[in-house]
C-alpha cells in the first residue's frame, strides 16, 4: 500500500473517541493538533463532560456516545476509538459503533475486574482485542484493528511529529483482519503523526498488549517488520 493511498485513507473530517479519560483526552488532544476534528463521550453527559473537555481536550466536541457512529459516518471516515478501561467494556453497547471501524486502543491490566466474555478470552491467552471483535464485530457491527495502545497517553503528544517524513517518526503498529479498516487506521496514524505497520491479523496484536515486545517502547518501522506476519 502506497503512501499516498494511506494518507487518503485516512482525510477523515471526524473522529470518535469513547472514553474521556487520560487516554482518550491525549489521543483527542494530537488529533486535534493535526487538524482532525473530534467527538467524545463518556459515562458523564455531554453538558456534565463540556468542562472537563476545556481543560485536558480544549477543542473536542461532547456528545452522547449513541451519536458517536452516526456523526462519524456521516462528516468522517467512520473512526471511532475504543479507550475506555477493559473493566467498563459492559457498558458500552455495541449500537455506539456499528458500522464504524473500531480501533481498539485498550489494554489489559492485572488487577482490573474484566467482564466475564473478555477474561474467558484472556484465560485462554487469547488476543483481548479477538474478544472484542466478537462483542462489537458481527454482521454490521464494527470492524475492529488494533492500534495505539502500545504508546503510553504521556508520551503521545511528545512522539507524534506529522511534520516529518515517515521515516524519521516514532513506528506505531496496527493489527486487523480488515484491509480496508487497516487503511483508514493507517491513514489516521500517518495524520497524527506517526509511521503504521501492519503486523497482520487481530492475532497478531498479542505482541503489542503489556508485556509483550512493543509495549511502551519507541521504535522505528524495521523494528516493527521483525515482528509482522
Amino acid at each position: 500500500m502506497s503512501e499516498s493511498t494511506v494518507a487518503e485513507a485516512g482525510t477523515s473530517n471526524v473522529v470518535g473517541i469513547l472514553g474521556a479519560g487520560r487516554a482518550g483526552t491525549a489521543l483527542a488532544r494530537v488529533m486535534l493538533a493535526a487538524g482532525i476534528q473530534v467527538d467524545i463521550c463518556s459515562t458523564r453527559p455531554p453538558k456534565a463532560l463540556r468542562h472537563h473537555l476545556k481543560i485536558y481536550a480544549p477543542g473536542a466536541e461532547s456528545v452522547w456516545p449513541e451519536e458517536v457512529a452516526v456523526r462519524t459516518l456521516q462528516r468522517g471516515a467512520g473512526v471511532v476509538v475504543l479507550a475506555v478501561p477493559q473493566e467498563e467494556l459492559d457498558e458500552v453497547d455495541p449500537e455506539w459503533v456499528a458500522g464504524t471501524v473500531l480501533v481498539d486502543a485498550t489494554n489489559t491490566w492485572h488487577d482490573e475486574l474484566l467482564p466475564g466474555w473478555l477474561q474467558a478470552a484472556v484465560d485462554e491467552q487469547l488476543p483481548s482485542s479477538m474478544a472484542i471483535a466478537g462483542r462489537f464485530g458481527g454482521s454490521g457491527g464494527a470492524k475492529v484493528v488494533k492500534a495505539l495502545n502500545h504508546i503510553a497517553h504521556h508520551d503521545l503528544e511528545e512522539t507524534a511529529h506529522p511534520e516529518l517524513p515517515l521515516a524519521q517518526r516514532r513506528a506505531v503498529a496496527l493489527a486487523g483482519d480488515d484491509q480496508d479498516a487497516c487503511a483508514r487506521v493507517m491513514g489516521l496514524l500517518v495524520r497524527m503523526g506517526f509511521d503504521p505497520v501492519r503486523l497482520g491479523g487481530l492475532p497478531a496484536g498479542k505482541i503489542m498488549e503489556p508485556d509483550g515486545p512493543l509495549f511502551h517502547r519507541s521504535l522505528r518501522r524495521d523494528d516493527l517488520l521483525r515482528y509482522a506476519t
